[in-house]
C-alpha cells in the first residue's frame, strides 16, 4: 500500500515553501553536516570575475553542411521513385531544377554522376504529358542544364551522357513543337534540318555531338554527324565548313583511338570544306606521336597548314617529346631550324607561341643552359619591339618551367625562376603552380608551401590538382604540419573548390590521428555533400579501413565509426558487421552492441540486421562475453518480426549464453532445436556438449545425447567427439574420458591430437585427476603430449596449469 503519510508531508512542504532548484555549482563531492535547516538556507550566486571573460577563447563552432540549392528536392524525388511513393509537386521540382543548375553555372561546379542521374529522372517525370503552361521546363532551363554538363565528372560519365541526350530530345521537341506522344524518328530528317537551321537551333545539335564525343561515344557521334551532313547536302547547296560540327567528333575519335574512323571522317570533313588549320593539324600529329608511329607522325606534321599558320604550342611540345622518346633528335633539329628560320625571316615573328616554343626546344632538345636562354630572350625582345603581344614575358618562362618539371630537374627550374626575376617578369598564378609542382616532385614541402603563400588571390579553379597533391603530401608527412593543412584548405574553401576524394581521405586520416575531430567534421561537411555515390564510397571505405586497423586505439576507432555513421548512413552492412566484429576482438562488447543497435534502428530496411547478422553477434559474445549486451540484442530479436529462428540462430544463442555462464539457458535453446523440423547440425552437437561441460547438471544430458547418437549410428566428426570427451572429463569421469580417447581412432578414424588432449586436460577439475591424466597421456601419446607441453602449457590467473589453446565458437 502506498504511504499516505509521506504524500501528506510532501504536500504540506510544497504548500509551505516553494521548491528551489539548486545550481550545479553547489553540488558537493561528498555529504557534509549542515549547521542549519534546509528551509532556512539562502542560495547565493557565486562571485565571478566577469571582466576576465573578455580573454576567454570563443567556443569552437562547426561549419554547417553545405548543400547545393534544389539538390535535396531532386534527391527526394529519386528516393520516392525508388520507394514507389508520391513524388514532390511539379512546381517544387521545377523550382529545384532552376535553383540547382543556376547555382552550378554561377559557381562553375561540376555535376557529379549521382546528380546527373537524379536530374534525368526528374526530367523524365516533368516531360510526361500531364502538365501544361507554367508547370513545364522552358528551353532556357534545359539549355542551362546542358551547359552545366560540359565539365566531365571525376567518375563514370555515363549518366551525363544519358542526361545530355534527354535534354537534346526535349529541346528539339519544344523547338519543333512536336507532341510529346509522337517520337522524333517519325519526323522527316530533311524537314527537321531545314527547320533547325532557320530557327537557329543548330547549336544544340553541335553541343550534343561535342558531349557524346567528350564522354566516350565518338563513334555514335560520328554516325549522327555523317547522317546530318547527308541531310545538309540534300537540303542546302552550301559547304559545311563549321569546325564546331567536325572538330569535337574528330577529337573524340582520336582520344578513343579509332584510327580508321578518324581518317575517314577527316577526309569527309576536308571534302565538306573544313580547312586544314592548326587545330586539325595538331589532332592528327598528336594522335600518331602519342602512339610512337614515326612515319605517320612525320607525314602529318610536315603537311602545310592553311594561310601559312604555325603549328600550335601543344603540337610542338608533343612532337618534342615524341622525338626524344623515339630517338628522332636529328629530325627534330630540322623542325627546330625550320621554326627559327620562320622567326628570323619575319613570317612567324608576330606569333608569341613560336618564340616560346623556340626557347623550350633549345633547352630540352639542344641542352642549352640558362645563360643561352637568357640571350635568346633578349634577342626576341629586340626583334619584337614593334609587336608588344609577341614579346617574351612570364608565359615564356612558364613554358620553360614545364620542360623542367617534365624532366624532373628542380635545379634548372630554380635557375629559371631567378632568370624571370632578373628579366623583370612578374610571376603569375601558373608560375607558382609550376613551382609548387617541381618542388613537390623534389619532396620540398617547405618550398612548395612558400610558393603557395606567394600565389595571387584568384577565384578560378586553376591549379586545383596540384593543390590537392600538395595537401596529400602534407598529410602523409611523418609529422604533419596541421596549421599548413588548414591554411591550404581554407584557401580552397574561400574559392568554393571541392577537394578530390583521396585528398579528403588524407585530411581526415591525418586529423583523426591527431584527435582533431572538429576538423574532420568540417572537412566532411564541406565536401562530401558534393560527391557522387562512387566518390562517397572512396571516403567511406577509408573510414572503414581505419576502424578495422588494429594499430588504432579503441577510442579513435569509436570516434571514426561515429563520424562514419553520421556522414555516410548508406554504409554497407558487410562493413557494419566487420566493425562490430572488430569491437568484439577489442573486447568491447558494449560498443559492438551499439553498432548492432544502429543497424536495428536504421531507417532503411536494407540496412536492418538479418538472421545471419544476429548469429554473428551472438558468436561475438562467445568471444567476448557480456551479459548486458546479450540481453539487449536478444530482446531486439524477440521484437523483430522479420526474423524466423532456425538452427543457426539457436546455435548462436547457445554460444552466447554458454559464454556468459548461463549454460542452463543454452540447454533451453537446444530443446528448441530438437523440437524443430530442421533439427540439429554438427555444430549444434558440439555447442551443446560444451554447454553440458560447464553446466553443473550437464552430465546426464550429455550422456543421454551421446547414447542417442550411437543408437542412430550418426557419423561423429572430431570436434563433436572431442567436445563430448571434454564434457565427461569436466564431471569427473576420467576413466570414461580415457576410454573415449583410446577408442577415438575406431570411431572417427584418427588418434587424439593436440587439441583433443588439451580439451580433456583443461576440463578436469581436480589437480589429482590432472596429474593422473598427464601420466597416462605421456605414456600413451608421448610425442603429441610432449609437443603440447612444450608449446601450449601455461598457468592461468589463479595459478592453475592449463593448455592455452583456442576453442573458437562457430554457429
Amino acid at each position: 500500500m502506498r504511504s499516505q503519510v509521506t504524500r501528506h508531508v510532501l504536500r504540506r512542504l510544497s504548500a509551505h515553501q516553494s521548491m528551489r532548484v539548486v545550481p550545479s555549482s553547489f553540488v558537493l563531492p561528498r555529504p557534509v553536516f549542515r549547521t542549519y535547516p534546509v528551509g532556512c538556507r539562502i542560495a547565493r550566486t557565486p562571485q565571478r570575475r566577469t571582466f576576465l571573460g573578455f580573454f576567454k577563447k570563443p567556443p569552437r563552432t562547426l561549419k554547417e553542411l553545405e548543400a547545393e540549392p534544389g539538390y535535396e528536392t531532386l534527391l527526394q524525388f529519386r528516393a520516392n521513385e525508388n520507394d514507389c511513393l508520391r513524388p514532390p509537386p511539379r512546381s517544387e521540382l521545377i523550382k529545384a531544377w532552376r535553383e540547382f543548375f543556376t547555382y552550378k553555372a554561377k559557381h562553375a561546379r561540376t555535376v557529379n554522376s549521382t546528380q546527373a542521374l537524379c536530374a534525368h529522372r526528374v526530367l523524365h517525370h516533368l516531360s510526361q504529358p500531364n502538365g501544361t503552361g507554367p508547370l513545364q521546363l522552358s528551353e532556357d532551363d534545359l539549355r542551362l542544364a546542358r551547359d552545366c554538363l560540359v565539365t566531365a565528372p571525376r567518375d563514370d560519365p555515363a549518366d551525363h551522357l544519358i542526361l545530355a541526350k534527354a535534354l537534346y530530345t526535349e529541346i528539339r521537341r519544344k523547338a519543333l513543337d512536336i507532341p510529346k506522344t509522337r517520337p522524333l524518328r517519325y519526323i522527316s530528317r530533311e524537314i527537321r534540318v531545314k527547320h533547325t537551321e532557320r530557327s537557329g537551333q543548330v547549336k544544340d545539335f553541335y553541343q550534343l555531338l561535342a558531349t557524346m564525343a567528350h564522354y566516350g561515344q565518338a563513334l555514335e557521334a560520328r554516325d549522327l554527324l555523317v547522317d546530318y551532313y547527308s541531310d545538309w547536302k540534300v537540303a542546302t547547296s552550301l559547304p559545311l565548313r563549321s569546325s564546331k560540327a567536325w572538330m569535337p567528333v574528330i577529337h573524340g575519335l582520336a582520344r578513343e583511338g579509332h584510327e580508321r574512323d578518324l581518317l575517314e571522317l577527316v577526309s569527309l570533313a576536308t571534302e565538306a570544306g573544313l580547312e586544314f588549320d592548326s587545330a586539325l593539324h595538331g589532332v592528327m600529329s598528336n594522335f600518331y606521336a602519342r602512339r610512337n608511329n614515326i612515319k605517320e607522325t612525320k607525314s602529318w606534321f610536315g603537311r602545310e597548314i592553311c594561310d601559312d599558320q604555325p603549328p600550335s604550342r601543344t603540337t610542338y611540345y608533343e612532337i618534342l617529346r615524341f622525338a626524344i622518346r623515339n630517338d628522332q633528335r636529328d629530325w627534330a633539329k630540322e623542325v627546330y631550324r625550320h621554326l627559327v628560320g620562320k622567326l628570323e625571316s619575319g613570317v612567324w615573328r608576330r606569333h608569341k607561341s613560336c618564340w616560346d616554343t623556340s626557347f623550350s626546344w633549345a633547352a630540352a632538345l639542344l641542352g642549352k643552359g640558362v645563360e643561352h636562354v637568357e640571350h635568346m630572350l633578349r634577342v626576341a625582345l629586340e626583334k619584337t619591339q614593334d609587336s608588344p603581344g609577341a614579346q617574351p614575358n612570364i608565359t615564356s618562362i612558364n613554358s620553360l618551367l614545364k620542360v623542367a618539371v617534365d624532366n624532373n630537374d628542380p635545379y634548372l627550374a630554380e635557375r629559371l625562376m631567378s632568370l624571370a626575376e632578373k628579366m623583370g617578369f612578374e610571376p603569375n598564378l601558373q608560375t607558382y603552380i609550376l613551382q609548387m609542382e617541381y618542388r613537390l616532385n623534389a619532396n620540398d614541402l617547405d618550398g612548395a608551401f612558400s610558393a603557395f603563400r606567394s600565389m595571387p588571390s584568384d577565384e578560378s579553379s586553376q591549379g586545383l590538382p596540384v593543390l590537392n597533391e600538395f595537401i596529400r603530401a602534407l598529410c602523409s608527412a611523418p609529422t604533419p604540419n596541421y596549421q599548413r593543412i588548414l591554411e591550404v584548405t581554407s584557401y580552397l574553401e574561400q574559392r568554393h573548390a571541392t577537394l578530390e576524394p583521396q585528398t579528403v581521405v588524407s585530411i581526415c586520416m591525418a586529423f583523426l590521428r591527431n584527435d582533431e575531430h572538429y576538423e574532420v567534421i568540417d572537412t566532411l561537411s564541406l565536401h562530401t555533400a558534393h560527391y557522387s555515390i562512387n566518390e562517397r564510397q572512396t571516403v567511406r571505405r577509408a573510414f572503414v579501413d581505419y576502424c578495422l586497423d588494429p594499430q588504432n586505439s579503441t577510442a579513435r576507432v569509436w570516434d571514426s565509426y561515429t563520424l562514419l555513421r553520421q556522414f555516410f548512413p548508406e554504409v554497407e552492412n558487410e562493413y557494419r558487421v566487420a566493425i562490430m566484429d572488430n569491437f568484439f576482438d577489442r573486447k568491447r562488447a558494449d560498443m559492438a552492441c551499439h553498432v548492432f543497435g544502429h543497424m536495428r534502428g536504421h531507417g532503411n530496411l536494407i540496412h536492418r540486421p538479418t538472421l545471419e547478422v544476429y548469429t554473428r553477434f551472438f558468436e561475438g559474445v562467445g568471444r567476448c562475453p557480456d551479459l548486458e549486451s546479450l540481453k539487449t540484442v536478444h530482446n531486439m530479436l524477440k521484437m523483430d518480426t522479420t526474423i524466423t529462428p532456425n538452427t543457426l540462430l539457436y546455435n548462436g544463442l547457445m554460444i552466447a549464453y554458454t559464454a556468459c555462464d548461463l549454460a542452463y539457458r543454452a540447454l533451453d535453446f537446444w530443446r528448441e532445436i530438437t523440437a524443430s523440423t530442421e533439427g540439429p547440425s554438427y555444430q549444434s552437437l558440439e555447442i551443446v556438449f560444451r554447454a553440458c561441460e560447464v553446466t553443473p547438471s550437464g552430465d546426464a544430458p550429455a550422456r543421454e545425447l551421446w547414447e542417442k547418437m550411437q543408437r542412430m549410428e550418426i557419423d561423429v566428426p572430431v570436434n563433436v567427439y572431442s567436445a563430448y570427451a571434454g564434457a565427461r572429463a569436466a564431471h569427473g569421469h576420467l576413466d570414461e574420458a580415457k576410454a573415449l580417447l583410446e577408442d577415438m581412432e575406431n570411431v572417427v578414424g584418427q588418434r587424439p591430437n593436440l587439441h583433443t588432449l588439451a580439451i580433456v586436460f583443461n576440463a578436469l577439475q581436480s589437480q589429482e585427476q590432472k596429474d593422473d591424466f598427464e601420466a597416462w597421456a605421456l605414456e600413451e601419446y608421448t610425442p603429441v603430449w610432449e609437443k603440447l607441453q612444450k608449446k601450449y602449457k601455461r598457468r592461468d590467473t589463479e595459478g592453475v596449469m592449463k593448455f592455452r589453446i583456442s576453442r573458437a565458437w562457430k554457429a
